[in-house]
């Protein structure tokens, strides 16, 4: 498995000088080593083949955001390992491939919610991000963590409208 940190700090309960200053200079999280180190101590078979890039932690959910392909892989069969990993965790885990397409992103992010649109809201204060849903519809996650999830990884502000 290929994880924000190296392979002797998944295994082991300290981090080394190189994973430290990565913490240290915020290009790693707290969330990326705890995360990673519990799916390389819970995971085994196809795991070994995934690279998890980022580890997001929101208020009642954690989003791991691994290589293109990798998914499936990390969910195993019928969800087993999200199962272990939610349980273990204490939060809601969602899986989503990393992409820079921000529509993409969120779609992953909602599913099984369609999305119906995407919008640009000029305000006084800056650019806000309206995400349009189904009218009936909830996404799988609470509001707030979604916006502080995309927040994280694009730095844009959004909102969820339904229509």
């Amino acid at each position: 498995m290929k994880a924000p940190i190296c392979g002797v700090c998944l295994k082991s309960d300290i981090l080394c000088m190189a994973c430290k200053k990565k913490l240290d200079e915020g290009k790693i999280t707290e969330s990326d080593v705890r995360i990673s180190r519990l799916v390389s101590r819970i995971g085994s078979g196809p795991i070994n083949e995934v690279t998890i890039k980022r580890v997001i932690e929101g208020e009642n959910t954690i989003v791991i955001i691994c290589a293109k392909g990798d998914a499936a892989r990390l969910v195993e069969k019928e969800g087993i390992m999200i199962k272990k990993l939610s349980k273990n965790a204490g939060k809601m885990i969602r899986v989503i491939e990393e992409t820079g397409n921000i529509k993409e992103f969120i779609q992953n992010l909602i599913y099984p919610v369609p999305l119906s649109g995407l919008n640009i809201m000029y305000r006084p204060e800056g650019e806000m991000l309206k995400v349009l849903i189904p009218s009936g519809r909830n996404i799988p996650l609470n509001e707030s963590s979604f916006s502080e999830i995309i927040k994280m990884v694009f730095g844009e502000h959004v909102v969820v409208s339904r229509q």
